[in-house]
């Protein structure tokens, strides 16, 4: 969070799933709160989880990456995501 206050020109939140203190999707869910104009994406090694297919389907985040991931996978994704503004 602190990260992001001090940057406001970041426009991309690429989040680990798994984080001490807290989860991305919960992670994800304060930022957006005060941050709503940056895209949101989440990693994780572990299948689609109902709290991942949640945040999908309530447009919290834009895309689910599996690990290990595609780089290029991750950068198409992003940016089309900075197209659509």
């Amino acid at each position: 969070m602190e990260k992001l206050r001090l940057n406001p020109e970041i426009s991309v939140v690429v989040s680990d799933m798994k984080m001490p203190e807290m989860n991305g999707i919960q992670f994800i869910a304060r930022a957006k709160k005060d941050y709503a104009n940056i895209k949101y994406f989440i990693l994780s090694g572990y299948e689609l989880t109902d709290e991942i297919v949640d945040a999908l389907n309530n447009k919290l985040i834009l895309k689910y990456f599996k690990k290990p991931f595609n780089m290029k996978e991750i950068e198409e994704n992003i940016n089309n995501a900075l197209k659509i503004e």
